[in-house]
């Protein structure tokens, strides 16, 4: 792993090492999993935007909810 300097508030940076000691983590692998969740997250709100345009765009077109079916299983690493 690569080290990185980043900075959190007072309030943020307490939050996170209460948090961490909670759940028995450390403070990098409680900020690690919360950008690994906020980039799912972000990924998977970009495919939701995709497919609905796509759906306003041309609603009468099917081939596209295969892709939406398979995704559905959300959660499922």
């Amino acid at each position: 792993m690569k080290n990185v300097q980043i900075s959190f508030d007072e309030d943020l940076l307490r939050a996170i090492d209460q948090f961490a000691t909670t759940v028995q983590l450390t403070r990098s692998a409680v900020v690690r999993e919360a950008v690994k969740t906020w980039i799912r997250q972000a990924e998977l709100k970009k495919f939701e935007d995709t497919w609905i345009q796509k759906l306003k765009d041309n609603p009468k077109d099917l081939k596209d909810s295969e892709a939406w079916s398979k995704a559905e299983k959300w959660g499922d690493e």
